[in-house]
């Protein structure tokens, strides 16, 4: 076989893949995890030991962590008691504003029927609503 060809192949077959972590927090925030760093999660205290010159060990709690990267924007719904699906919420949600979330997934599945990304005309529910004769 021919060499140079081969060692091609295994340099570009073993290029590096980079990958990032992600923490996603419930109210949606996020934090990314730098290179090396590491993530443990406890329902309890969490203690680190620190050995100091003198030989003797010490244990420190350590804080939660609360950093963020990003704050999840907080989606005003009018009226403020719309509930999820409904007209009223489908056309003051703002699709994709904070990523792939529950509420995300539900206005995909009740809101968005033509699959067009947005909410209007087209879309089983607008249309039979009492703005639905806008699109005639």
């Amino acid at each position: 076989m021919n060499r140079p060809l081969i060692a091609m192949i295994a340099a570009f077959g073993a290029a590096p893949v980079l990958a990032e972590t992600f923490i996603t927090y419930d109210d949606g925030g996020v934090y990314t995890l730098a290179d090396n760093e590491s993530v443990y999660v406890a329902d309890r205290d969490v203690f680190i030991k620190r050995t100091p010159a003198s030989g003797d060990v010490n244990f420190e709690k350590q804080d939660p962590f609360t950093e963020r990267d990003y704050e999840a924007p907080v989606v005003v719904v009018t009226p403020d008691d719309a509930p999820i699906g409904s007209h009223e919420w489908c056309k003051a949600f703002e699709p994709w504003a904070n990523g792939l979330t529950f509420d995300q997934i539900a206005f995909n599945q009740v809101c968005d029927t033509d699959n067009d990304g947005d909410y209007g005309c087209g879309d089983a529910q607008f249309d039979a609503s009492e703005d639905g004769g806008v699109c005639q």
